[in-house]
């Protein structure tokens, strides 16, 4: 048995919180974008679905469903909750680690 088997197992890394957004609330992100203006890590981010997409047409963004709002970079957020403070159809809520 080397030396090392005996140690106790270290965990590495930072656990980073749960943030979620109810795609039936935030139904078009390019009209509000208030949670991507106050968020002072840049957590969010705006991604267009592929399944509406159709070949060599735009996608109008005013459209219900075109986009969806993501928190792509979790692991930048603070907990600073200015996102749930600020949405005005209540659609994040975020889950400590």
């Amino acid at each position: 048995m080397s030396p090392l088997s005996r140690m106790p197992q270290l965990v590495l890394g930072r656990k980073y919180p749960k943030i979620s957004v109810d795609l039936q609330k935030c139904t078009v992100p390019f009209l509000c974008k208030k949670c991507l203006q106050i968020c002072p890590n840049a957590v969010f981010h705006v991604t267009r679905v592929m399944s509406k997409e159709e070949r060599l047409k735009e996608m109008d963004p005013r459209i219900d469903g075109n986009y969806v709002i993501t928190a792509s970079r979790r692991d930048k957020c603070i907990l600073c909750d200015k996102c749930i403070e600020i949405c005005p159809v209540d659609a994040i809520k975020i889950e400590e680690p």
